[in-house]
């Protein structure tokens, strides 16, 4: 299994692990807009890069222009010759730090989070220090392999180092192991399995002999054992260091939308609701060339798209949403009469 997760168990030799409508519409539109392969955070410093997945994701806000009236009480004729000018101002802020493996639900995008270092310069797994991590469990606990440290040399190889109490690796809240830097305890934590001559119990000291002089690709704290039960973490940072250097990962504080003057593109997508035929309107035309493949135009630091009625579904109610980097929010509700 990579390193950095993939949402599938992992297979250990403890006992543990043994056990192994409008509303719709709203929601298969907004699925149906995100991009699969969540964005992931990256940030870059002078010992290396961290990268954190799904990481943060912006939120954003809408506030509607004349002639659509915040209140969605909007009446426009419905005929094949009324164009809806859809103009709104944004605002923009940054979601909560997410670190989750949740496998309750059919969501294939949270079944598994990292953060992940990778060095500038070559490190052996002999010259880390220290690997910790401040965390606090919110729902679920330790259990099939995570939470867990990796540490990878090859593409085929990587060491786990793994949270809870020995040796089922199962309790990360009684007895926390937060703060604590889990290079060189004593108890058998350090899975050498693939590694030759390695094993699933083993030593620090057996895994230097092992692996200690390979340099390594990266060293990852991953969560993915959510096929076992739902794990959420409020991750406060991670720390990786060596006797050159410590580098810690530090989650942003979540901020509120805020007005911003756009410059991301922002496509368009209408939802008609109630009366029927209802749903998702597959191609929202407009009477502009350039508003080309739904796409909204940016006009004195506001998004503009003219919208044309002849490319709706007739009279009833209609919602306006828009997506920017995979992120759908709602922008504007008007009525056809």
């Amino acid at each position: 299994m990579d390193d950095q997760g993939n949402g599938l168990p992992r297979q250990q030799s403890n006992e543990q692990t043994k056990a192994v409508s409008n509303n719709e519409m709203k929601k298969s539109f907004i699925i149906s807009t995100l991009v699969l392969c969540a964005a992931s955070l990256t940030s870059w410093a002078d010992n290396g890069t961290w990268t954190a997945y799904p990481g943060q994701a912006a939120t954003y806000g809408a506030a509607i222009q004349q002639p659509i009236n915040a209140d969605g009480s909007s009446n426009f004729k419905a005929n094949n010759r009324v164009v809806i000018p859809v103009k709104f101002a944004l605002s923009q802020g940054l979601g909560s730090f997410v670190f989750e493996s949740i496998g309750s639900d059919n969501d294939t995008d949270n079944d598994f989070s990292f953060v992940s270092f990778t060095p500038n310069t070559p490190v052996t797994f002999n010259d880390i220090t220290e690997l910790s991590a401040v965390y606090a469990f919110t729902q679920g606990n330790c259990h099939g392999g995570s939470l867990r440290w990796s540490v990878r040399t090859s593409a085929s190889q990587s060491l786990f180092i793994y949270y809870g109490d020995y040796p089922n690796f199962t309790d990360c809240t009684t007895t926390s192991q937060s703060g604590t830097n889990l290079i060189g305890l004593a108890d058998l934590r350090y899975d050498t399995s693939q590694y030759a001559g390695g094993t699933f119990y083993d030593t620090y000291a057996h895994a230097r002999a092992l692996m200690g002089s390979s340099p390594i690709i990266r060293a990852s704290l991953v969560l993915d054992s959510g096929w076992g039960g739902d794990q959420r973490v409020n991750l406060t940072s991670a720390t990786v260091s060596t006797a050159a250097f410590s580098d810690t990962f530090t989650p942003q504080p979540a901020s509120s939308p805020t007005p911003v003057c756009p410059t991301a593109d922002a496509t368009i997508g209408v939802i008609k609701t109630g009366t029927s035929p209802s749903g998702i309107v597959n191609e929202p035309q407009t009477i502009q060339p350039q508003d080309n493949d739904g796409m909204f135009r940016i006009v004195d630091c506001k998004y503009m798209y003219n919208l044309a009625t002849s490319s709706l579904m007739g009279t009833g109610t209609y919602e306006v949403w828009a997506t920017i980097d995979g992120t759908t929010f709602f922008v504007a509700r008007f009525n056809l009469k």
